[in-house]
């Protein structure tokens, strides 16, 4: 019982979501549209080492994970605690299953759906084996100290 009202619970926090998207999809791009009018947006490339600085958010954000779920993680080894970290994170992200899903759905060919999912999959992945291993290495550094 308690495991189908998780994931009852886990259905309505998702669908609360979904109706938010719903929501923006159909209402959002037309305000933006009347908000820019006349709004001359120029692409510049100094947005590159804003995006560079602050993508350290990620990182930060994925370590602090790591830092509070690693007595779970850690008990299936370093490479395994890796892969999982990167599946809960594609997953939240909704990058995992959803995404390569609507991507292919919408008429992508299958092939362009699998590279260009497996490039978005790619900094997570990398991301959370870097977090791992460079924690358990700084962490068992200090141990023998």
């Amino acid at each position: 019982m308690k495991y189908l009202l998780l994931l009852i619970l886990a259905i309505i926090a998702s669908l609360s979501g979904f109706v938010v998207h719903v929501f923006t999809v159909e209402w959002l791009p037309a305000w933006i549209s009347g908000q820019v009018q006349g709004v001359d947006i120029k692409p510049s490339w100094m947005v590159r080492y804003v995006a560079g600085v602050t993508s350290v958010e990620y990182g930060i954000a994925v370590i602090a994970l790591y830092h509070l779920a690693r007595d779970k993680f850690i008990q299936f080894g370093k490479f395994k605690a890796s892969v999982y970290l990167s599946l809960l994170l594609l997953a939240l992200n909704a990058m995992l299953i959803r995404q390569p899903l609507m991507d292919y759905f919408i008429g992508n060919p299958f092939l362009v759906v699998i590279v260009q999912n497996g490039f978005k999959w790619l900094s997570w992945i990398l991301l959370s084996f870097i977090a791992v291993y460079g924690y358990e290495l700084i962490m068992n550094k200090e141990k023998l100290r």
